[in-house]
């Protein structure tokens, strides 16, 4: 099968397009003809070497959609031709964190204070005519929703509801969203309205604030032209936010927190912006202030985010479509500021 795949660490022309060879499913897994996928910053962290204990050769794609084309023997799947959407999330089944339902946390990762457990890092992933995953990270596209929609949600959409989940919003509560505009941000505003939160939401131009108006978002506020922190007070009547949601890093933790109201949220599940900042414990101890890290999901996120679609809740905002020949052509696209949401191989 043809495939695009990396035989060691480097910038964007380190990755390959080539043969690769396709394998038969397991006892427990499924083979799927792929149609669609996402490129996604963790593909980057892949190529350019932030896990430098992988095996090479490796095939990057944590987000990808197709039909099922094979079972393994005995399998309980969906059948030959069904339309599916893979959900990223490896996990024993069988530890203690599986056992209550807390895949996100299987210690079966033995890489888990710095890496995902994830199809497409910690085994090969979707960016391939062909994928063979496990049958339990296999789920069904609602009818009506189209491989490019159902393809936004695995890893964006599933780490933005556990996110958003674990910050217990309740209706009326004033919600701030730092990169609105990306994959998280964008499902985030959209979970945070069906809660019934006042969402703000920060952009870097005029199309991303037309962008997240289009999504429901509340409020906007230009980081380019306006103080955050005081147009969030000016917003709340002096008050703050009751809960910011935040994938950035270390260039939004400060703003972050001084936006916050007494008794706020902050949570985060990204450090795409650095991984360490100054925090005040002074104001976290006085506010009582919440801090909240979250990382991936869950399988309940993955069967609700598919819901939600399917129930035309939810929609993946996309910023641009590649064909499978351009892989390196989206990944430049994945670094370039001013995206309006996700972006899209066709396969």
């Amino acid at each position: 099968m043809k495939a695009w795949f990396i035989d060691g660490f480097g910038n964007y022309e380190n990755l390959e397009f080539g043969d690769f060879t396709d394998t038969a499913p397991l006892k427990g897994e499924v083979r799927i003809r792929v149609r669609a996928a996402c490129v996604n910053p963790i593909d980057r962290s892949v190529i350019t070497g932030r896990f430098p204990w992988m095996q090479m050769p490796h095939i990057p794609g944590a987000e990808f959609a197709g039909e099922v084309v094979e079972r393994g023997e005995g399998t309980e799947a969906p059948e030959r031709g069904r339309h599916v959407v893979v959900f990223p999330k490896l996990f024993c089944g069988e530890c203690y964190y599986c056992i209550r339902g807390e895949q996100s946390a299987c210690l079966a990762n033995k890489h888990m204070e710095s890496a995902p457990y994830i199809i497409g890092l910690q085994r090969n992933g979707g960016w391939s005519e062909f994928a063979t995953v496990p049958a339990r990270n296999v789920m069904e596209i609602p009818d009506g929703v189209p491989f490019e929609q159902a393809v936004t949600l695995p890893v964006d959409a599933t780490t933005a509801l556990h996110l958003v989940s674990r910050c217990r919003p309740s209706v009326g509560e004033k919600a701030l969203v730092m990169g609105a505009p990306g994959g998280v941000g964008s499902f985030a505003l959209q979970m945070l309205k069906m809660y019934g939160c006042e969402v703000i939401s920060v952009v870097g131009n005029r199309e991303q604030a037309d962008m997240v108006r289009g999504l429901g978002s509340d409020h906007v506020i230009d980081r380019n032209l306006k103080d955050i922190v005081a147009e969030v007070r000016s917003i709340t009547g002096g008050r703050g936010a009751d809960i910011v949601i935040d994938p950035l890093g270390s260039s939004t933790l400060q703003t972050s927190v001084e936006a916050l109201a007494p008794l706020g949220r902050y949570a985060t599940c990204g450090i795409l912006t650095g991984p360490k900042a100054e925090l005040s414990i002074l104001r976290l101890y006085s506010m009582q202030i919440e801090l909240v890290g979250s990382t991936s999901s869950n399988l309940p996120d993955m069967y609700a985010v598919l819901e939600m679609m399917g129930r035309s809740k939810l929609r993946g905002a996309v910023d641009s479509t590649f064909q499978f020949s351009e892989m390196r052509q989206a990944l430049s696209r994945l670094d370039q500021h001013g995206r309006l949401g996700k972006i899209v191989v066709k396969i």
